[in-house]
């Protein structure tokens, strides 16, 4: 006995109408003769009403109907398919789409904090989109991303700040990642010039491929200034904080 005939034999039981039945499923009396004749099946939402309105299972109801269970087959299947395809297309497009708004927000942010702080576009940069702000002796400079409408996947950015007073130079960035600048003489007439990692207190944390003299060289540097360079850091960490707040 196919669905049909069993949907047929329910409502007999019932003595309902067609047209009866039709109303208490919210469709017309054809859709339950075409379902009776076997014309047309209920889909699977329609199949789950009939099951509770006549107080019986859906195994009950779908056994025996070969055609219609092998439709709900098909119809399971392509459904997994639905939801994986709508699972690609989230992460191909909504989550890309989602991060590229966030960059954008947050470059209005930045730009609009640099203008209430008085930093101005460094206009003889060879970087387009780099802002400058002096306060006494002190230089500092940052470079915000223009992010652009490309739909593709791009990694946060946050914006390091550089600070300079005199020979003097750090650069302070997220997650406390600064550095620092060294050199062996003032100007033209250097040797070497070279940036290391160091913490908020000037201590030097990177290893590097240094001849025991540069070394020695660039500890004593850095110990003659250290006074300078902590108080550099810290100035530079403020500024980078009223951009990115």
């Amino acid at each position: 006995m196919n669905i049909g005939d069993k949907i047929k034999e329910q409502r007999l039981k019932k003595e309902w109408t067609q047209e009866q039945l039709g109303q208490l499923l919210n469709v017309s009396r054809p859709t339950i003769s075409s379902w009776e004749v076997g014309r047309n099946y209920p889909d699977l939402e329609m199949t789950v009403a009939i099951s509770d309105l006549f107080g019986i299972s859906l195994d009950e109801l779908l056994r025996g109907d070969r055609e219609m269970t092998k439709n709900f087959s098909k119809k399971l299947r392509w459904n997994r398919y639905y939801k994986i395809i709508l699972a690609v297309i989230a992460v191909v497009v909504i989550v890309p789409a989602s991060s590229l708004a966030k960059l954008h927000w947050d470059e209005h942010r930045y730009r609009e904090n640099l203008a209430a702080h008085s930093w101005r576009e460094d206009e003889d940069s060879r970087y387009p989109d780099g802002y400058l702000l002096n306060e006494g002796e002190i230089e500092y400079s940052v470079f915000i991303t223009r992010v652009g409408w490309l739909p593709i996947p791009l990694p946060e950015y946050r914006p390091g700040v550089t600070a300079i007073k005199g020979d003097l130079m750090v650069h302070v960035n997220e997650g406390d990642q600064n550095s620092i600048t060294v050199h062996d003489a003032p100007g033209k007439n250097r040797t070497y010039t070279d940036s290391i990692a160091v913490d908020d207190q000037a201590n030097i944390i990177e290893e590097k491929d240094w001849s025991a003299e540069k070394k020695k060289a660039i500890e004593t540097y850095i110990a003659d200034h250290k006074t300078e360079y902590i108080t550099l850091l810290k100035a530079a960490a403020e500024k980078r904080a009223e951009i990115v707040q």
